[in-house]
């Protein structure tokens, strides 16, 4: 749905609002009484924000019509949180975003950290394999730590190694990051192997802890680049250039944001990964990130 659309929708009735978020399957089309178990009926009412409350006649009990939902994490207005949404869709910079809603920027920056974690979840529940028979997977790891200007922006006070794995079968390059505590064998290793399919061929660098890629039961082949003298093998042609590609995509955002607290990387890496395989555009990004909160939020 275009920017212009949405707008439409976000500006209407508030029962327009409410035909579109359960056209989505976002909010509830029914209710029962939690107290005495009766069915409730949806009433219009000009003193609450969303336009409409479910009433129970028997004991009288009152609902919000947002109850269960992914959309009781704040009381913004509901046509608020739809503009929220699909400004993130189109990855919009959250001060931007939260000028453009009339939002404090807390309340954006809360909304789009839920947003992430519904992208985090998604991962979760989707097994990410990586190559296959004949197949070549690049692997590297990268430091994640931004260093501000000035004194400015947000520094980690630790190290944060990311591991990273890319598909060269695809374009772009899909990939796979996780956070590593060090860059042990006994820790990459395992990583390697739950992530790539069966045969795959793996190319990297010459650190020490990848010299026993080659043994692990889903590799097909490991082949390394020596960097020190050149990045391309010039009798191979082994190279690790689409990971490097990977990481500056990956950390291009974060560098707009003069970095982010520590916490919070996690969720920004999960965004990056559920955006190259369910999020390429806005339009895309919008209509998958409602279809997971869909799936992760039943009403």
């Amino acid at each position: 749905m275009s920017l212009i659309n949405v707008g439409t929708v976000a500006f209407g009735s508030p029962s327009q609002i409410l035909v579109y978020l359960r056209s989505l399957g976002l909010l509830a089309d029914d209710m029962d009484c939690v107290r005495c178990g009766d069915d409730m009926e949806e009433r219009l009412r000009r003193d609450v924000k969303d336009g409409y409350k479910w009433w129970c006649k028997a004991c009288k009990t009152r609902k919000t019509v947002r109850a269960g939902s992914f959309f009781e994490k704040s009381k913004i207005p509901l046509r608020t949180w739809i503009l929220l949404i699909h400004l993130w869709a189109y990855q919009l910079p959250v001060c931007t975003v939260a000028q453009m809603v009339e939002v404090n920027k807390e309340t954006a920056i809360n909304v789009f950290q839920w947003l992430r974690e519904v992208c985090s979840m998604k991962l979760v529940n989707t097994s990410i394999i990586l190559g296959g028979s004949g197949v070549v997977v690049q692997i590297d790891e990268s430091l994640f730590r931004h260093k501000p200007k000035h004194h400015r922006g947000r520094a980690t006070t630790t190290e944060m190694w990311v591991f990273g794995m890319v598909d060269t079968s695809t374009t772009p390059s899909l990939g796979y990051m996780e956070i590593v505590q060090d860059r042990r064998a006994a820790t990459l290793l395992p990583i390697i192997n739950a992530h790539v399919a069966a045969g795959t061929t793996i190319y990297s660098d010459q650190w020490s802890a990848y010299s026993q890629v080659g043994s692990l039961p889903n590799v097909g082949s490991h082949s390394s680049v020596n960097h020190s003298l050149n990045f391309v093998d010039p009798a191979t042609g082994v190279h690790t250039q689409n990971i490097e590609s990977y990481w500056s995509s990956a950390k291009r955002k974060l560098k707009a944001m003069k970095g982010c607290h520590a916490h919070q990387l996690p969720s920004y890496l999960d965004e990056h990964m559920w955006r190259e395989r369910y999020g390429s555009d806005g339009c895309t990004a919008y209509s998958s990130i409602t279809q997971d909160i869909r799936q992760q939020y039943p009403v």
